[in-house]
């Protein structure tokens, strides 16, 4: 189901949606929308010439999803979690996806702050005859990493705010120990906030990749690394993050914690 139509490629569209995009640019955080993808985004890099290569982000708020859609002027539709066990039906996720001139705008802008996902945009940028692009990796400035950190946390991060059990704070977890080692050393750097990384092994998923129940995971999923900030000390990174947050119920509990008094105990 299409809840927004974009324009078609075409040579008569691409001047219009390429035009759109320099023209607006500026209003967005590449990357905060790094961030996202390293999270939820996915890079498929297909071989056949038959294919286009694409970026999809497909979740369940819209809020990222129509940010992307306004600037690159794409369609966005319901995903289908009917193919999804684990998914709920009243949770059906909203898509968009770029192609062609859009991707290779997109992984140009985004490809300098990816950490999981970088050597997938650069390939795709390779494979479409973008030459001599080079960016670096993990050297973000501060607001570079504030801005990544805001759609990563949005995109996997836990915002929690429970006064019933005294639980305040975030926490993010990913299967790339390298992501997690650099958001704990840039939270060192960057807000002198000391965190540690637990590590937890996973046996097996509820439901896999594939939808078979009890399915393994892949060697690359068998450890998932977290980090958690919480109570007082998450209320410096919070209150830089906010202003590029765009879910409402994240949104919530971050103020909730930064209006939070915390007593000295």
């Amino acid at each position: 189901m299409i809840m927004r139509q974009g324009l078609r490629e075409s040579r008569k569209n691409n001047k219009i949606i390429m035009n759109n995009i320099f023209a607006n640019q500026h209003k967005y955080s590449f990357p905060y929308f790094a961030g996202w993808a390293d999270g939820d985004g996915s890079f498929k890099n297909v071989e056949s010439k038959k294919k286009w290569d694409s970026y999809t982000l497909l979740i369940v708020n819209e809020e990222p999803v129509y940010q992307l859609s306004n600037l690159y002027q794409t369609s966005v539709v319901l995903g289908t979690p009917e193919k999804r066990e684990w998914i709920n039906a009243s949770d059906i996720r909203k898509e968009t996806a770029l192609c062609g001139q859009r991707l290779i705008h997109f992984c140009q802008k985004v490809a300098p702050f990816l950490i999981d996902k970088q050597n997938k945009a650069l390939k795709i940028l390779k494979k479409r005859g973008v030459e001599n692009y080079s960016c670096s990796y993990m050297k973000h400035n501060k607001e570079q990493f504030t801005e990544y950190l805001a759609g990563f946390l949005e995109a996997e991060g836990h915002f929690s705010y429970r006064t019933d059990i005294h639980k305040y704070g975030f926490k993010v977890n990913n299967y790339n120990k390298d992501l997690i080692e650099f958001i704990k050393d840039s939270l060192k750097k960057y807000f002198d906030i000391d965190v540690n990384i637990h590590e937890t092994e996973n046996a097996k998923l509820k439901v896999g990749p594939n939808g078979r129940t009890g399915e393994k995971y892949s060697p690359k999923q068998k450890y998932i690394y977290t980090i958690a900030v919480s109570g007082k000390k998450s209320k410096p990174i919070l209150k830089k993050i906010l202003p590029f947050m765009t879910i409402d119920y994240k949104i919530a509990n971050a103020k909730k914690i930064l209006k939070h008094v915390f007593k000295i105990s």
